[in-house]
């Protein structure tokens, strides 16, 4: 008969402060900025992330270039159309989406695959706490790929431009409203498709084709129904998600686009409605699936 080894692995319990749900919702929102970031991992898991940053800025500071470029060469001739603030969400809007493809799967997959929600959603974080935590980080990222390239973007221009940077500043007072609103209708639209594919498929890269798939897919049919006429068919075209912020976008900044739900005769107001439906409806969908999990 053997006999029994008792080993001393030093297991001491925890000394250090308690900083219940509240520290519990920072450190899930942290570790979602970094697990995003790629902070704290191989080289090139940081690679893509970092560089759709970078690209961001960079967009922002050609388009100041054009601006100081053109201005020196026509002077106070005929101005020259040149691309601002509505253009920039353009330029790399379709970029965003290639990053909340990325970055939406990696907040929610690798912890449901890993197996430690039931570690998470035990005292003291709740269902409600996690979603909570994800969604902020997501939105700190995402937003801050729309924001600052058009914080640098309104800075740029108020240096370069003839009436002096106070004077540019004041006379587009309404840019520091006009941005946040229509960074919001981006990032709660895509988010909320991003969302709802991340919550019950298993691959992070499976999900972002999904997602991609869905935003391409969803625009061809609502053109395609734009073009017939049978009853209902208008309703139709409001069915492409990538499309309603751009509305709200034209809307905003004044400018005439060419949407399926546009030309079918919907205003801005519209669109505003379908991104809080499919919001709250994609929100209740992941919460639901999460409280099942829990």
């Amino acid at each position: 008969m053997t006999e029994g080894v008792i080993y001393d692995r030093g297991y001491r319990t925890y000394e250090g402060p308690r900083r219940g749900p509240a520290g519990a919702r920072r450190a899930v929102y942290k570790e979602g900025l970094r697990r995003v970031f790629g902070l704290g991992r191989k080289a090139r898991a940081k690679i893509f992330p970092w560089s759709m940053m970078v690209i961001g800025v960079m967009t922002a500071i050609v388009i100041v270039g054009l601006h100081f470029a053109i201005g020196q060469a026509v002077g106070d001739a005929a101005p020259v159309e040149l691309p601002r603030y509505a253009d920039l969400f353009d330029a790399y809007s379709f970029i965003s989406l290639i990053f909340i493809a990325y970055a939406a799967p990696q907040l929610l997959i690798p912890d449901r695959t890993n197996g430690v929600l039931s570690v998470y959603f035990s005292r003291p974080l709740t269902v409600n706490g996690y979603l909570g935590a994800k969604t902020l980080a997501y939105a700190s990222v995402v937003g801050a790929l729309y924001i600052v390239p058009q914080v640098l973007l309104h800075l740029g221009l108020g240096m370069i431009s003839r009436d002096g940077f106070f004077s540019h500043m004041t006379d587009n007072l309404d840019i520091l409203w006009k941005v946040p609103v229509t960074t919001l209708g981006f990032v709660a639209m895509h988010g909320a498709l991003a969302f709802f594919f991340s919550s019950f498929v298993k691959r992070p890269g499976i999900a972002s084709a999904s997602f991609l798939g869905t935003i391409l897919g969803a625009n061809i049919v609502a053109d395609q129904f734009a073009r017939v006429d049978f009853p209902g068919s208008r309703f139709l075209t409001l069915i492409a998600p990538d499309q309603h912020p751009r509305i709200i976008r034209d809307f905003l900044f004044d400018r005439q686009g060419f949407f399926p739900a546009t030309e079918a005769g919907f205003d801005a107001w519209v669109s505003a409605i379908v991104i809080a439906v499919f919001t709250a409806l994609a929100a209740w969908f992941v919460h639901s699936r999460y409280r099942r999990l829990a």
